[in-house]
């Protein structure tokens, strides 16, 4: 409101972002399961090993 000088804020509060935040999180959560790319099945069937290695501390550098 203040930013860009309009009288009224579409949202009643003046720093909206904890709302703007959940629907940016829920909205890439929502398309990158409905992906059906070649890439998206690639990325997913390596995700597994990737999050254990991870966890482990065992990834690969470089």
């Amino acid at each position: 409101m203040q930013v860009l000088g309009h009288a009224h804020a579409i949202y009643p509060y003046e720093y909206p972002a904890l709302f703007s935040m959940l629907v940016a999180f829920a909205g890439i959560f929502f398309f990158s399961g409905t992906d059906k790319s070649a890439q998206a099945v690639r990325e997913r069937a390596l995700y597994g090993n990737q999050l254990v290695g991870c966890e482990l501390g065992m990834m690969k550098q470089g």
